[in-house]
Parts: structure tokens; sequence; C-alpha cells
């Protein structure tokens, strides 16, 4: 009996002993939905989506009013050139679509090129807020259940998205002066 109470003397002295681990947990939908490296991109994305809707609607519209003219002439017109010319117009529609669907494409490929880019970057931002502040862990509570319940107090969401902000905006006026100073920090 003396042996099992000085065993458990021992382990429960060990336990208070030892450093609890730091953890935290973040709200990952909060970070990708507020942080600004995502706004911008998202905004960038919108002009391009926009500035490509105008010129295809401009298209569109000039191929709808060449079909009314042809239909408004297609009775005065000699029955091979109506059908020659309703072949073109024909065409033209199916040039049309495969340019749009080819430039959607293109736009979704850059677009998710873009997010996988910022994605790794905010996980890299992870690592090395973590280890800076001398975390062991840093969960992400989102809504598919990785984290079921986090204690308010170990949330540290809005600190890390003002860091993460911080160093976005660091780094895009770095890119506006040509200075790599954030990049010799990490190289040291």
């Amino acid at each position: 009996m003396k042996k099992i109470f000085l065993i458990l003397l021992g382990i429960s002295f060990l336990t208070a002993c030892q450093k609890e681990a730091k953890t935290a947990f973040v709200k990952t939908e909060t970070i990708f939905k507020e942080y600004k490296g995502i706004k911008d991109q998202e905004a960038v994305f919108k002009q391009k989506q926009e500035a490509f809707n105008k010129k295809y609607d401009s298209i569109v519209q000039a191929w709808r009013k060449e079909v009314v003219d042809f239909q408004q002439k297609a009775s005065k017109m000699a029955p091979n050139k109506a059908r020659q010319k309703d072949q073109e117009l024909y065409q033209k529609q199916q040039i049309i679509q495969q340019m749009q669907q080819q430039e959607s494409n293109r736009l979704t490929a850059e677009m998710q090129k873009q997010t996988d880019s910022i994605i790794k970057k905010v996980y890299d931002f992870f690592d090395d807020y973590g280890k800076k502040n001398g975390y062991k862990y840093i969960f992400g509570k989102n809504s598919a259940g990785a984290l079921m319940y986090g204690d308010a107090k170990q949330d540290i969401t809005d600190e890390v998205l003002k860091a993460l902000d911080a160093e976005y905006e660091a780094s895009k006026n770095n890119k506006t002066t040509g200075n790599n100073t954030t990049k010799e920090k990490k190289d040291k």
C-alpha cells in the first residue's frame, strides 16, 4: 500500500511540476473571411470578372444586333445566301460561347492558384506565430468539427488576424516600394 501511495505521490508531483503546454484555437472561418489578403484578392478578381462580363456583353450585343438585322433581311435574301448567313451566325455564337467558357475557366484557375497561395501563406504564418509566441498547439475551430469546444480565453483569432493583416500590409508596402526587408528578416 505504501508503494502505491509513493508511486501516486511521485506521479502527482511530476505532473504538478510539468509546465502546461500553451494551447489556443483560432476560428478559421473568421480568418478566411476577414483576412485583408483574401479580401484584396476577391476585389481584384471581382474587377477582372466585371471587365470580362462587360467585354463579353458587348460581343454578345453585337452578335444579337447582327441576328436581328439578318432576320429582318432574311425574307428578301436568296435561300442559299440566307442559309449561309444563318450558319455563319450560328458559328459565331459557338465561338462566343467557347470564348466565354475559356475565359471563365482561366479566371477560375487563376483565382484557385491565388487562393492556394494565400492559404499556404496563412498556414506558414501560423507556424511562425506559434513558434514566436510559445504555443505547443494552435487548433483550428470550424464548422467541420475539428474543435468542438474551446474556452473563450484560449481564442486567439482576433490577435492572429491582426498580426496576419499587419504582415500582409507590410509585405504589400514592401512590394510597392520594391523593398525586400521582410524576406531579409526571415533569412536571418
